[in-house]
Protein backbone atom coordinates (compact mmCIF):
# COMPACT_ATOMS: atom_id res chain seq x y z
CA UNK A 1 0.00 0.00 0.00
CA UNK A 2 1.17 3.37 -0.71
CA UNK A 3 0.53 6.71 1.08
CA UNK A 4 0.84 10.44 -0.07
CA UNK A 5 4.09 12.19 -0.49
CA UNK A 6 5.09 14.44 2.61
CA UNK A 7 6.49 17.55 1.59
CA UNK A 8 9.31 18.47 3.50
CA UNK A 9 10.41 22.50 3.02
CA UNK A 10 14.02 23.28 3.12
CA UNK A 11 16.10 25.98 1.94
CA UNK A 12 19.17 26.92 1.13
CA UNK A 13 21.97 27.40 3.46
CA UNK A 14 25.67 28.35 2.30
CA UNK A 15 28.31 28.57 4.91
CA UNK A 16 30.51 32.01 5.33
CA UNK A 17 32.90 33.28 7.77
CA UNK A 18 31.40 34.54 10.85
CA UNK A 19 28.09 33.42 9.89
CA UNK A 20 25.14 31.35 7.49
CA UNK A 21 22.55 33.16 5.92
CA UNK A 22 19.50 31.07 4.67
CA UNK A 23 18.67 31.64 0.69
CA UNK A 24 22.21 32.10 -0.02
CA UNK A 25 24.71 31.09 -2.59
CA UNK A 26 25.40 32.13 -6.22
CA UNK A 27 23.98 31.61 -9.80
CA UNK A 28 23.03 33.01 -12.86
CA UNK A 29 20.63 32.43 -15.38
CA UNK A 30 20.34 34.58 -18.42
CA UNK A 31 19.67 34.76 -22.36
CA UNK A 32 17.11 35.84 -25.28
CA UNK A 33 13.29 35.58 -24.54
CA UNK A 34 10.15 36.67 -25.69
CA UNK A 35 6.95 36.95 -24.02
CA UNK A 36 3.42 38.06 -25.50
CA UNK A 37 1.37 40.38 -22.97
CA UNK A 38 4.30 40.54 -20.11
CA UNK A 39 4.23 44.44 -19.80
CA UNK A 40 1.45 46.79 -20.17
CA UNK A 41 0.63 47.71 -23.71
CA UNK A 42 3.44 45.61 -24.72
CA UNK A 43 5.94 42.46 -25.07
CA UNK A 44 9.07 41.63 -23.66
CA UNK A 45 11.07 41.29 -26.54
CA UNK A 46 8.99 39.92 -30.06
CA UNK A 47 7.96 36.36 -31.14
CA UNK A 48 8.86 34.59 -34.40
CA UNK A 49 9.56 36.35 -36.73
CA UNK A 50 11.14 39.30 -34.65
CA UNK A 51 13.39 39.23 -31.68
CA UNK A 52 13.95 38.36 -28.40
CA UNK A 53 15.38 40.61 -25.88
CA UNK A 54 18.22 40.34 -23.28
CA UNK A 55 16.61 38.76 -20.07
CA UNK A 56 19.18 38.60 -16.89
CA UNK A 57 17.37 36.94 -13.69
CA UNK A 58 20.25 37.69 -11.45
CA UNK A 59 19.16 35.55 -8.84
CA UNK A 60 20.20 36.76 -5.07
CA UNK A 61 17.72 33.38 -3.39
CA UNK A 62 18.68 29.37 -3.63
CA UNK A 63 16.32 27.23 -2.77
CA UNK A 64 15.84 23.19 -2.07
CA UNK A 65 12.49 21.41 -1.10
CA UNK A 66 12.84 17.96 -0.73
CA UNK A 67 9.50 15.68 -1.22
CA UNK A 68 10.17 12.65 0.85
CA UNK A 69 8.36 9.52 -0.20
CA UNK A 70 7.22 7.73 2.97
CA UNK A 71 4.93 4.71 1.20
CA UNK A 72 5.58 0.90 2.01
CA UNK A 73 8.69 -0.65 -0.46
CA UNK A 74 11.11 1.56 -2.56
CA UNK A 75 10.61 5.13 -2.18
CA UNK A 76 10.75 8.10 -4.72
CA UNK A 77 12.13 11.00 -3.28
CA UNK A 78 11.54 14.15 -5.17
CA UNK A 79 13.48 17.39 -5.49
CA UNK A 80 12.70 20.82 -6.44
CA UNK A 81 15.53 23.21 -6.44
CA UNK A 82 14.45 27.12 -7.09
CA UNK A 83 16.57 29.91 -7.92
CA UNK A 84 15.12 33.27 -7.43
CA UNK A 85 15.38 37.08 -8.19
CA UNK A 86 15.06 37.82 -4.80
CA UNK A 87 13.90 36.66 -1.57
CA UNK A 88 10.56 37.47 -1.42
CA UNK A 89 7.23 35.12 -2.15
CA UNK A 90 7.34 33.24 -5.98
CA UNK A 91 3.99 34.65 -6.60
CA UNK A 92 5.54 37.97 -6.84
CA UNK A 93 9.24 36.42 -7.92
CA UNK A 94 11.24 35.39 -10.92
CA UNK A 95 11.33 31.72 -10.18
CA UNK A 96 13.67 29.04 -12.36
CA UNK A 97 12.48 26.06 -10.97
CA UNK A 98 14.71 22.82 -11.60
CA UNK A 99 11.73 19.49 -10.93
CA UNK A 100 13.51 16.31 -10.17
CA UNK A 101 10.64 14.22 -9.61
CA UNK A 102 13.45 10.91 -8.45
CA UNK A 103 16.44 12.41 -6.99
CA UNK A 104 17.48 8.68 -6.40
CA UNK A 105 17.57 7.61 -10.37
CA UNK A 106 19.49 10.79 -11.35
CA UNK A 107 21.76 10.26 -8.09
CA UNK A 108 22.74 6.83 -9.99
CA UNK A 109 23.14 8.99 -13.46
CA UNK A 110 25.63 11.03 -11.80
CA UNK A 111 27.62 8.40 -10.08
CA UNK A 112 28.04 7.11 -13.23
CA UNK A 113 29.11 3.06 -12.29
CA UNK A 114 29.51 0.54 -14.39
CA UNK A 115 29.59 -3.40 -13.09
CA UNK A 116 32.16 -5.03 -16.03
CA UNK A 117 31.84 -1.85 -18.29
CA UNK A 118 28.27 -2.19 -18.41
CA UNK A 119 26.19 1.00 -17.07
CA UNK A 120 24.53 0.26 -13.72
CA UNK A 121 22.12 3.38 -14.38
CA UNK A 122 19.71 4.23 -16.90
CA UNK A 123 21.64 4.21 -20.45
CA UNK A 124 18.82 3.16 -22.65
CA UNK A 125 15.77 5.31 -22.04
CA UNK A 126 15.44 8.57 -23.50
CA UNK A 127 13.11 10.01 -20.74
CA UNK A 128 10.58 11.96 -22.53
CA UNK A 129 7.40 10.25 -24.70
CA UNK A 130 8.31 12.36 -27.40
CA UNK A 131 9.73 8.77 -30.30
CA UNK A 132 11.42 11.44 -31.81
CA UNK A 133 13.89 11.86 -29.31
CA UNK A 134 16.21 9.02 -29.56
CA UNK A 135 19.63 10.63 -27.33
CA UNK A 136 19.30 8.34 -23.41
CA UNK A 137 18.41 11.30 -20.80
CA UNK A 138 22.02 10.06 -18.82
CA UNK A 139 24.96 10.90 -21.62
CA UNK A 140 28.04 10.15 -20.45
CA UNK A 141 29.39 9.89 -24.18
CA UNK A 142 30.85 13.33 -23.96
CA UNK A 143 33.25 12.61 -21.86
CA UNK A 144 34.52 14.20 -18.57
CA UNK A 145 33.64 14.18 -15.18
CA UNK A 146 30.24 14.14 -14.92
CA UNK A 147 27.39 13.25 -17.66
CA UNK A 148 25.26 15.46 -19.43
CA UNK A 149 21.81 15.00 -18.39
CA UNK A 150 19.16 16.35 -21.54
CA UNK A 151 16.51 18.09 -19.93
CA UNK A 152 12.91 17.36 -21.45
CA UNK A 153 9.06 18.00 -20.33
CA UNK A 154 8.87 14.35 -19.49
CA UNK A 155 12.58 13.59 -18.38
CA UNK A 156 13.78 12.23 -15.19
CA UNK A 157 15.10 16.56 -14.76
CA UNK A 158 12.72 19.13 -15.51
CA UNK A 159 12.94 23.32 -15.94
CA UNK A 160 10.73 25.85 -15.85
CA UNK A 161 10.33 29.11 -16.01
CA UNK A 162 7.77 31.72 -14.39
CA UNK A 163 8.88 36.00 -14.73
CA UNK A 164 5.97 36.76 -12.10
CA UNK A 165 8.13 39.87 -11.45
CA UNK A 166 9.14 40.61 -14.85
CA UNK A 167 5.75 40.52 -16.26
CA UNK A 168 3.49 42.16 -13.27
CA UNK A 169 1.81 45.50 -13.44
CA UNK A 170 3.58 48.64 -12.16
CA UNK A 171 1.00 50.39 -11.91
CA UNK A 172 -1.33 48.21 -10.03
CA UNK A 173 0.53 45.82 -8.13
CA UNK A 174 0.28 42.78 -7.09
CA UNK A 175 -1.05 41.77 -11.07
CA UNK A 176 0.53 40.10 -12.91
CA UNK A 177 0.80 37.79 -16.74
CA UNK A 178 0.98 34.55 -15.45
CA UNK A 179 2.77 32.69 -18.17
CA UNK A 180 5.43 29.88 -17.75
CA UNK A 181 7.95 28.62 -20.18
CA UNK A 182 9.07 25.01 -19.79
CA UNK A 183 12.41 23.58 -21.11
CA UNK A 184 11.95 21.48 -24.57
CA UNK A 185 15.22 20.77 -24.88
CA UNK A 186 18.54 21.39 -23.23
CA UNK A 187 21.24 20.15 -20.71
CA UNK A 188 22.38 20.34 -17.24
CA UNK A 189 25.56 18.80 -15.44
CA UNK A 190 25.94 18.53 -12.26
CA UNK A 191 29.18 19.09 -10.52
CA UNK A 192 27.77 18.47 -6.81
CA UNK A 193 24.79 16.27 -6.06
CA UNK A 194 24.77 15.21 -2.48
CA UNK A 195 27.67 13.70 -2.79
CA UNK A 196 26.05 11.25 -5.45
CA UNK A 197 29.51 12.14 -7.55
CA UNK A 198 32.53 10.16 -7.28
CA UNK A 199 34.70 11.37 -10.21
CA UNK A 200 38.39 10.15 -8.74
CA UNK A 201 36.86 6.42 -9.11
CA UNK A 202 37.03 4.49 -11.79
CA UNK A 203 33.78 3.84 -12.64
CA UNK A 204 33.97 0.05 -12.30
CA UNK A 205 35.19 0.59 -8.54
CA UNK A 206 32.27 3.27 -7.69
CA UNK A 207 30.43 2.27 -4.86
CA UNK A 208 26.84 0.80 -5.36
CA UNK A 209 23.80 2.36 -4.25
CA UNK A 210 21.82 0.64 -1.22
CA UNK A 211 18.76 1.74 0.21
CA UNK A 212 17.27 4.85 -0.54
CA UNK A 213 18.66 8.26 -1.86
CA UNK A 214 17.63 11.62 -0.69
CA UNK A 215 19.23 14.94 -0.77
CA UNK A 216 21.47 15.12 2.55
CA UNK A 217 21.93 18.19 4.33
CA UNK A 218 25.04 20.15 4.51
CA UNK A 219 26.07 18.94 1.33
CA UNK A 220 26.78 20.64 -2.02
CA UNK A 221 24.04 21.04 -5.12
CA UNK A 222 25.96 22.81 -8.37
CA UNK A 223 25.63 22.39 -11.48
CA UNK A 224 25.52 24.27 -14.90
CA UNK A 225 22.75 24.26 -17.45
CA UNK A 226 21.12 25.38 -20.84
CA UNK A 227 17.77 25.20 -21.80
CA UNK A 228 15.09 26.14 -24.81
CA UNK A 229 11.98 27.19 -23.11
CA UNK A 230 8.43 26.66 -24.69
CA UNK A 231 4.93 27.62 -23.91
CA UNK A 232 3.75 25.47 -21.01
CA UNK A 233 0.28 25.88 -22.26
CA UNK A 234 1.22 24.28 -25.73
CA UNK A 235 2.89 21.19 -24.02
CA UNK A 236 0.63 20.04 -22.07
CA UNK A 237 -2.01 20.41 -24.40
CA UNK A 238 0.04 18.27 -27.42
CA UNK A 239 1.17 15.60 -24.65
CA UNK A 240 -2.85 15.10 -23.36
CA UNK A 241 -3.77 15.85 -27.17
CA UNK A 242 -6.14 18.66 -26.92
CA UNK A 243 -6.64 21.61 -29.13
CA UNK A 244 -3.31 23.36 -28.82
CA UNK A 245 -3.32 26.99 -28.40
CA UNK A 246 -3.42 29.17 -31.39
CA UNK A 247 -0.26 31.30 -30.45
CA UNK A 248 2.68 30.83 -27.62
CA UNK A 249 3.37 33.40 -25.32
CA UNK A 250 6.58 32.45 -24.34
CA UNK A 251 10.14 31.68 -25.58
CA UNK A 252 13.76 31.61 -25.96
CA UNK A 253 16.67 30.56 -24.17
CA UNK A 254 18.73 30.30 -20.69
CA UNK A 255 21.96 29.69 -19.94
CA UNK A 256 23.13 29.53 -16.46
CA UNK A 257 24.66 27.92 -12.93
CA UNK A 258 23.67 27.91 -9.52
CA UNK A 259 26.03 26.55 -6.32
CA UNK A 260 24.73 26.46 -2.70
CA UNK A 261 24.34 23.67 0.25
CA UNK A 262 21.44 22.33 1.38
CA UNK A 263 20.23 22.98 5.20
CA UNK A 264 16.86 22.93 7.15
CA UNK A 265 14.52 25.78 6.77
CA UNK A 266 12.10 27.00 9.11
CA UNK A 267 9.11 24.48 9.32
CA UNK A 268 6.32 24.82 6.99
CA UNK A 269 7.31 27.21 5.21
CA UNK A 270 6.91 27.14 1.11
CA UNK A 271 8.41 29.58 0.11
CA UNK A 272 10.48 32.36 1.52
Amino acid sequence: MRYSLVFVPLVALTVAVGGCTVGSGSGSASGMLWIVGCLEGGNFGSPPPGDPAPFELNPTFFAGEPIEDIADGPHINRLIIRMQRNGNGIEVNDTLYIDIPDSGEVARCIRGRTVGGVPDYDATTTGTLDPTVLTPWCDWTAGGMSPRINVLPDGPVRIAFAPLRTCGSRSRPPAFVNVTGDATTGWITFEHFSGAEQPDIPSDERTPFTGDFKVAFGEPLTATFHVELGDHRVIQAVRQGLVVPQDPRIGGTLDGYFDFNLERGRAAQTFP
